[in-house]
């Protein structure tokens, strides 16, 4: 008689050599003996508004900290964990009635495989009929499902893998679908109980509200979880789980990575990371049968919004980061686990390059900003208009030092350095940002006004173009753009995500690899 453990470590080795060969990495030996037709662990990774300009402009501030990026021969960009996946595509992101996509549109193909109209969640472009998502069908095989965002929980992106509705702006019923729904872990933002109106909700506050969100949750079988200590206390025995970061901002969403490593003018203490929201799903969701997990970098693009490269950057580092936890947790199931990451579309038409420092390039000055222009506008700049109620006729010293202090340019010759001094020109700007804001009322009412600082404060908006481009790289825009998105793909099935293809395509070939049916 033959030894068991000989033939079934035979076997191991056999199905492994034949995985290898078709291109997955890793050695049976840490993967246990699972082995089915289709990925056990499926990670699906979507940066809202990253391309590839996101992808490398963090790359190259992360080179660029660590050397001086003239010098010959040396290192000009620093891959991410996800540049260094083994399968690399691109795909084309237009929604249905649009070249250029938003994120309910996209979601849905990315979700769904299916294409559909500007702000409609998972359903056919006359929002008729739903579509079945990729989580929804994983679900049904029988699969733990996790969601996860650094945005609110029932925005664009989340949404589509579990809701359908014609409006993404239906926050309501989307949290309905939510709390109701059979999906097993959900972290990162929180509600929009502010966007609530239906009768239940009608004259409460936040808190109100969110205390009727949470006691729908517990009783249909969810483990509410908003402070660091209960999300440190959740385990694979919280059968269901919703865990909310402690801290939210206006919108209900995560604070910026940026915001979290500095604090100015904020306490974040106990914020929780979107690695550690990962991870932390990992151990609510394993299970035998395995499980999917959509995570969501969603503040990229709302940095983007904003022209933001400070913020954009550190957050897609911060996504780069709950990949990397994803790739830890395949190095011990390398035969059974797929990771995919793409974005939804390019936000802000990010250029990496300037018209006014031509060749080139200095991201490592972008490290002396300190807060990102939400905080700024929301916390410090706030702060010095209460503490002065009758403002200077021009940008006075206390101004001015706060300008310097977090965003490292001095605009009052106040340190010896001479390169952190704006030029005439840069000052000029700054002033005529004050007078928008100090002395103009609405800033950004008009044509010029709007294309100069978008929907947002013109301070804050001018001072991290001032820095931007002095670092080299430009934004062309307040929206989004049509620019292909990069498709980064690692494990059982990888050699599906290459080339050039459709939004709709990727969640095509997850599901073919899934072995799962989607769409209509």
């Amino acid at each position: 008689m033959k030894d068991r453990n000989l033939v079934s470590t035979t076997t191991a080795i056999t199905m492994a050599a034949a995985l290898l060969s078709a291109g997955v990495a890793g050695t049976a030996a840490a993967d246990g003996r699972y082995f089915g037709r289709h990925p056990k662990y499926v990670f699906y990774f979507i940066g809202d508004g990253m391309a590839m300009p996101q992808v490398h402009a963090a790359e190259a501030y992360l080179a660029q900290l660590d050397e001086d990026d003239t010098l010959p021969g040396g290192v000009k960009a620093k891959q991410l964990v996800m540049t260094e996946f083994p399968v690399q595509g691109s795909q084309m992101s237009f929604a249905n009635d649009r070249f250029i996509t938003g994120s309910a549109a996209a979601g849905t193909a990315l979700a769904c495989g299916m294409k559909t109209n500007i702000g409609v969640i998972s359903m056919n472009p006359e929002a008729t009929a739903p579509y079945t998502s990729l989580a929804e069908a994983a679900k049904a095989r029988g699969m733990k499902v996790g969601i996860i965002s650094s945005v609110s929980i029932d925005h664009a992106t989340p949404a589509v893998f579990y809701a359908h509705t014609p409006s993404r702006n239906n926050y309501e019923e989307i949290g309905e679908y939510l709390l109701n729904g059979d999906f097993d872990y959900f972290g990162g933002g929180g509600f929009r109980v502010n966007k609530y109106t239906s009768a239940t909700y009608a004259g409460k506050t936040s808190e109100e509200r969110y205390a009727i969100v949470e006691a729908t949750a517990v009783a249909n079988g969810f483990t509410f979880a908003n402070t660091r200590a209960e999300f440190d206390a959740l385990s694979k025995a919280d059968d269901r789980a919703i865990a909310i970061n402690p801290y939210l901002d206006g919108a209900n969403a995560m604070p910026y990575a940026l915001n979290r490593m500095y604090s100015v003018g904020q306490n974040y203490d106990g914020s929780i990371t979107l690695a550690e929201f990962t991870e932390k799903g990992i151990e609510v969701l394993k299970n035998r049968k395995g499980f999917f997990m959509m995570v969501e970098g969603g503040k990229i693009d709302w940095a983007g919004h904003a022209n933001d490269a400070r913020a954009n950057i550190e957050d897609t580092i911060a996504f780069d980061d709950a990949i990397a936890v994803a790739v830890d947790f395949a190095r011990k199931h390398p035969l059974n686990t797929l990771i995919v990451v793409t974005g939804d579309h390019e936000c802000g038409g990010m250029s990496l390059g300037f018209a006014g420092t031509g060749y080139a390039s200095a991201y490592e000055i972008m490290a002396k900003q300190t807060i990102a222009y939400d905080d700024f506008a929301n916390t410090v700049l706030a702060d010095y208009k209460a503490a002065h109620p009758s403002p200077a006729a021009d940008i006075d010293a206390d101004l001015w030092a706060i300008i310097l202090d977090t965003m490292g340019l001095d605009g009052a010759g106040v340190t010896p350095d001479l390169a952190d001094d704006l030029t005439a020109y840069e000052l000029e700007l700054m002033e005529d940002a004050y007078d928008k804001d100090i002395h103009g009322g609405n800033g950004n009412s008009g044509e010029e006004n709007y294309l100069l600082y978008g929907y947002y404060n013109p301070i804050t908006v001018t001072l991290t173009h001032l820095l931007n481009r002095r670092a080299g790289m430009s934004w062309t825009s307040y929206s989004h753009t049509s620019v292909p998105v990069p498709v980064f793909a690692k494990g059982r099935g990888q050699r599906r995500f290459n080339g050039y293809y459709d939004n709709t395509d990727v969640a095509k070939k997850i599901a073919k690899v899934m072995g799962l049916s989607i769409g209509e």
